[in-house]
C-alpha cells in the first residue's frame, strides 16, 4: 500500500525548530566598498596577473566531453598566493578606517573566479569584491561569513579584473586573513561577456522557469540551484535541488549527479557554490543580470553517492555547510521512490549556468540504463509548449525531474536532447535505485539520510521555509481584523519594496496563498481567507533583503 507521510504530526516539531534551530548567516549582507562612500578616486593598488589558458585547446576538449555527458567546464584554475593583508596596499579613509586593496587581472577572461586557503574576517571587518565599472559588486563578508576559517570561495566577478576592498574600522588592531590560493580563468560562459556570471548562455528554444509552463511549478523551483563545482583545476556548472526527509526539520540536504565533482576532495566541496534564486523575473529574458541580487552559499560535504556517469544511477547526496536563510526562498522538494512510471511533469534546470528553465514532458517516461546496469535511469523526450521547446543542455548535469503530482524521481545523467536535436532523449538516475538498490552502505544508499527513522514512507511532499530557515531582518506587518472571519487586509508601510512577495501557510507548512507584486507601494493589501479552514495561518512577505511575517487566526465569527 503506498504511504505518504502526515504533515498534521509534524506541526509542533516545525515550530520547535522555528523557535530553537540554529542560526547561521548569509555569507553577503550587501553594502558599498568604503571607496564609493567616499568617492576615492585613488587607484594606486598592486594589480597581480592571471595566465590565460590554451582556451582553444579547452574549447576542443569540451566539445568532446559533451558528447559523454560531462558537466560543463567553463574554468580553469592556476595557483596562485596572495595575502591581502600582507600584499594589498592601505589607505587611510576620512572616518578614521582604512582600506586595503589589491586586484588580480586576466587578460580576455570573461570572469575570475577566487579560491581561498584561508578565509577569516575580525569583528568589524568587511571585504568587498568588485570589477572595474563596479557594475558588479560583492560582499559585505564579514566575521559571520566563514566563522570557522579555513578553505573558502567567492562568486565569479565578470570581466577581466576583480578588486579586493577590506574596510578595516578605527581602532582594529587585527588583521584579515584572506588568502588566495587559486584564481579561476572563466574562458566559456556567456554569449555577452559584459554580463557575466553564466547570464544568456543557454540555447534558444529553452523556456524561463517563470512563463506559463513555470505556473504551477513555482513551490519546486524555489528548491533549484545552480552549482559551481570544483575539483582539481576545473571548476564545472551543475544544477541541484534541495530535498525534503521524513523528519522534515530543513536539513539542508541537496542532490546532483555524482558525475559532477566525482573525485572532488573534502577540501574542494568546501569551496563549492550554491546560487539560489538565480531566474528571470518574468517569461522574457532580462537584458542582462546585473540587478539580479546575490543569494549565495559556499561549501558542501558528500554524504552518500553511486557511481560516476554511466555506473549505477549517478546520484549524489550532499549537506550544505549552512542553513538556507529564508530570503533565499528554499524549498524542500519532495519525492517518490515507488519507481512508477510518470506519464507527465518537468525538470528545472540551469543550462549552460543561464538562469532557471523548465522543460515538460507528456508522454510517458521509459525504464531503461546509461551503463551495463539495467533499470537504473528514465528516459524522456521532452515536448513543445506554448513558449518553446526546452531540453537540457551542459550545466544541467543533476537537476530533477518531477512526476505530475510535483514529486522528484531522478536526476539528470546525460543524453541527446539540444536546441538542434529537440526530440532526442534524456537520461535521469532513478530516486527509487538510488533510495537503497546501490550497494548495503548507507554512503550508498538515500534511504538513511532522507527516511533516517525507517518510516517505511513512499513519497513525501515538499515543504518550504517556515520554521526552519533562519531569522534575518525581520519585522511584524500589522494585519487586521485578527482574530478575522475571511478577508484581512495587510498594512504594508514597513515591508513595501519594487519587487515583494506575500504568502500564507497553514500550521503544518503548506502554502496556501501566493502572489507577487512587482512594484509593491505602501498601499494596504487585501486577502480573502474565507475558504480556508478555521485555525492559526503563519503570514510572510519578503522585499529585497526584508522579511516581514504575522500570524493571524482564522475563526468563525458570531
Amino acid at each position: 500500500m503506498n504511504r505518504k507521510i502526515s504533515f498534521a504530526r509534524l506541526y509542533f516539531l516545525t515550530i520547535l525548530i522555528g523557535i530553537t534551530g540554529n542560526v547561521f548567516s548569509q555569507i553577503s549582507h550587501g553594502g558599498f566598498p568604503a571607496t564609493i562612500k567616499f568617492s576615492v578616486i585613488n587607484e594606486d593598488y598592486p594589480v597581480f596577473e592571471i595566465p590565460a589558458p590554451d582556451v582553444e585547446r579547452l574549447l576542443a576538449e569540451d566539445a568532446e566531453s559533451d558528447k559523454y555527458g560531462f558537466p560543463m567546464r567553463f574554468a580553469e584554475c592556476f595557483t596562485v598566493d596572495f595575502d591581502l593583508a600582507a600584499d594589498g596596499k592601505w589607505l587611510n579613509m576620512p572616518d578614521g578606517s582604512r582600506i586595503c586593496r589589491l586586484a588580480l587581472h586576466a587578460d580576455h577572461a570573461q570572469a575570475i573566479l577566487l579560491y581561498y586557503k584561508e578565509f577569516s574576517i575580525p569583528e568589524g571587518g568587511k571585504l568587498f569584491l568588485y570589477n572595474t565599472s563596479k557594475r558588479q559588486i560583492i560582499g559585505a563578508f564579514d566575521n559571520t561569513t566563514n566563522k570557522n576559517g579555513g578553505v573558502f570561495a567567492t562568486e565569479m566577478v565578470y570581466g577581466d579584473k576583480v578588486v579586493l576592498e577590506y574596510v578595516e574600522p578605527y581602532g582594529t588592531k587585527e588583521k584579515p586573513e584572506i588568502i588566495i590560493n587559486e584564481a579561476g580563468y572563466v574562458y566559456h560562459t556567456v554569449k555577452d561577456p559584459s554580463s557575466g556570471r553564466g547570464f544568456g548562455g543557454s540555447g534558444d528554444c529553452e523556456v524561463n522557469v517563470n512563463c506559463t509552463e513555470g505556473d504551477e511549478w513555482q513551490d519546486q523551483k524555489d528548491g533549484v540551484c545552480r552549482m559551481i563545482v570544483k575539483q582539481g583545476s576545473s571548476s564545472v556548472w551543475c544544477t541541484g535541488v534541495l530535498v525534503n526527509n521524513t523528519r522534515q526539520d530543513g536539513t539542508p540536504y541537496l542532490i546532483s549527479a555524482d558525475h559532477c565533482g566525482p573525485d572532488a576532495t573534502p577540501a574542494e566541496m568546501n569551496t563549492w557554490i550554491f546560487y539560489f534564486r538565480y531566474e528571470g523575473p518574468d517569461c522574457e529574458n532580462p537584458p542582462n543580470d546585473t540587478a539580479f541580487d546575490s543569494y549565495t552559499i559556499v561549501g558542501a560535504s558528500k554524504i552518500a553517492a553511486a557511481g560516476g556517469a554511466g555506473f549505477k544511477s549517478d546520484f549524489k547526496l550532499i549537506k550544505l555547510n549552512q542553513v538556507v536563510p529564508a530570503d533565499y526562498h528554499p524549498y524542500f522538494v519532495g519525492w517518490n521512490r515507488t519507481g512508477n512510471i510518470s506519464s507527465d511533469g518537468v525538470t528545472i534546470h540551469h543550462p549552460q549556468g543561464d538562469i532557471r528553465k523548465i522543460s515538460t514532458y507528456n508522454t510517458p517516461l521509459q525504464s531503461t540504463n546509461w551503463g551495463g546496469t539495467p533499470n537504473t535511469h528514465w528516459k524522456v523526450v521532452w515536448a513543445e509548449t506554448e513558449n518553446g521547446n526546452g531540453v537540457t543542455e551542459g550545466g544541467s548535469s543533476g537537476c530533477p525531474i518531477f512526476d505530475g503530482d510535483g514529486h522528484m524521481i531522478g536526476q539528470l545523467t546525460g543524453g541527446d536532447a539540444s536546441c538542434s536535436n529537440l526530440l532526442g532523449p534524456d537520461y535521469y538516475g532513478k530516486f527509487s535505485f538510488s533510495w537503497d538498490k546501490v550497494g548495503n552502505a548507507d554512503t550508498l544508499q538515500l534511504k538513511p539520510w532522507l527516511d533516517p527513522d525507517n518510516t517505511g514512507v513512499e513519497e513525501i511532499d515538499g515543504i518550504s521555509v517556515v520554521g526552519i530557515a533562519e531569522k534575518t531582518a525581520e519585522h511584524t506587518v500589522a494585519v487586521y481584523p485578527n482574530p478575522t472571519g475571511g478577508l484581512i487586509t495587510i498594512d504594508m508601510s514597513i515591508c513595501s519594496g519594487t519587487t515583494s512577495s506575500l504568502e500564507i501557510f497553514n500550521a503544518t507548512g503548506q502554502r496556501i496563498f501566493a502572489k507577487k507584486y512587482p512594484h509593491l507601494s505602501s498601499a494596504p493589501v487585501v486577502v480573502d481567507l474565507t475558504n480556508a479552514v478555521d485555525g492559526i495561518y503563519f503570514l510572510k512577505i519578503i522585499s529585497g533583503k526584508m522579511t516581514c511575517k504575522a500570524k493571524i487566526l482564522k475563526q468563525k465569527m458570531h
